[in-house]
């Protein structure tokens, strides 16, 4: 590939690897979205709420994991491993949290009722549920690609988005069917424990940071900048739900376009985490100047980024295509998804990486650390563009 250097050809390589990996697990979140069908148009609110709680899933998981690649290549990991798990349990309940009340008010604004301790008790089993597979799985991914010569930031956020992706879905629906048959008090249970299981991490951190210790002073750092980022990205998140409700009719009644929702989101979030994580690993490492004037290096990434969004979208725009012909869709029609679906991914992955770049300057030169801030903040934006593109693109070539 003689327009790329050899390090955004390895990118390509390993970026593509890991996103179509990603895409066959959104083929499985697809194929239960599809499933649930019957009980989201009983009870709507569930998708709703996908948004915001696949994007607590990326935002939480791809900062952990592209820490962990920052750690990894300053040879640190052994030094803040504790620090990290317990940064991640305070994060992890306290964002959830934060989701159930959002859902509860979105629900609110839409005319529809849901109480307030039903969104929290969902959003946090469905939480603890994920945790259970993600956490190792992306502790071992990060570990083992680096012990083995990869790039864990080209392979980490991507496959953490997968890993969500996969669980969220089937997580949200039993954790919903548990609370209807839960009483009240059980269910208040089930979230103060977790609240103080949280609560007791984040103390531990604060308490060890005002010490002076050096490790957990940056774990509490870690843990003020993504609960505050991700706080401000799963607000953000929560209008791609009020969207997807705004036009759910419609994504049900076209064939061949529910089933790509899912992936379509992620895959967008997936493209924009890679080129972060490569990214704040350059800035980290003083090999990129945090500079509003582009490098080769940085056009070479975007080009990169174009070419798996052409890959990842051509992927997900024939099983778009697939459910269509299976839903008795005429072969046109199934043409008009699969081209429905590529431009408004190639839209996306434009908009993203333009997003992305300037976030990571501004965050680096604000001081803040784009291990924590980027990824929240570019799966919740991911998530509007997506949805927004998306819907787009099914009234202008699909009705």
């Amino acid at each position: 590939m003689p327009w790329l250097s050899r390090e955004a050809a390895r990118d390509l390589r390993e970026g593509l690897g890991s996103l179509m990996l990603c895409n066959l697990g959104d083929y499985v979140s697809g194929a239960f979205l599809h499933l649930f069908k019957p009980l989201i148009e009983k009870a709507p609110i569930i998708i709703a709420l996908l948004p915001a709680a696949s994007d607590a899933r990326g935002d939480v998981y791809s900062s952990y994991g592209s820490r962990l690649g920052s750690l990894l290549h300053l040879g640190l990991l052994s030094r803040h491993r504790r620090q990290e798990l317990e940064t991640l349990a305070a994060v992890i309940v306290a964002v959830n949290a934060w989701i159930g009340l959002l859902v509860a008010l979105l629900a609110a604004a839409m005319g529809r009722s849901l109480d307030p301790l039903d969104a929290v008790f969902v959003s946090l089993s469905s939480a603890a549920a994920s945790a259970a597979v993600m956490v190792p799985a992306t502790t071992l991914l990060a570990v083992k690609s680096f012990q083995h010569g990869l790039d864990p930031d080209n392979l980490v956020a991507p496959i953490a988005t997968l890993f969500g992706d996969m669980v969220t879905i089937p997580s949200i629906v039993l954790g919903y069917e548990a609370s209807a048959r839960l009483c009240a008090w059980a269910k208040l249970a089930a979230v103060a424990a977790l609240a103080a299981l949280a609560a007791a991490f984040a103390a531990r951190i604060l308490r060890r940071a005002a010490a002076g210790d050096p490790a957990y002073r940056r774990a509490a750092r870690n843990m003020k900048e993504v609960l505050g980022v991700v706080a401000a990205s799963t607000l953000l998140s929560s209008l791609a739900g009020a969207l997807l409700l705004a036009n759910l009719e419609t994504l049900l009644a076209v064939p061949g376009v529910l089933v790509v929702v899912p992936a379509f989101l992620e895959d967008g979030g997936a493209i924009a985490t890679r080129f972060s994580s490569r990214l704040a690993t350059k800035l980290h490492l003083g090999s990129l100047a945090p500079s509003c004037r582009a490098t080769r290096w940085v056009w070479e990434q975007v080009l990169v980024n174009m070419a798996h969004a052409a890959a990842v979208f051509t992927s997900l725009g024939v099983m778009g295509a697939l459910a269509a012909y299976y839903s008795a869709a005429p072969p046109v029609w199934c043409l008009r998804v699969l081209a429905a679906v590529l431009a408004a991914g190639l839209v996306l992955a434009a908009a993203v990486s333009l997003a992305t770049y300037c976030l990571a300057v501004a965050s680096f030169r604000a001081g803040l650390d784009p291990d924590n801030v980027l990824a929240p903040t570019l799966t919740s934006i991911a998530d509007i563009l997506g949805t927004a593109s998306l819907v787009a693109a099914t009234l202008l070539l699909l009705r």
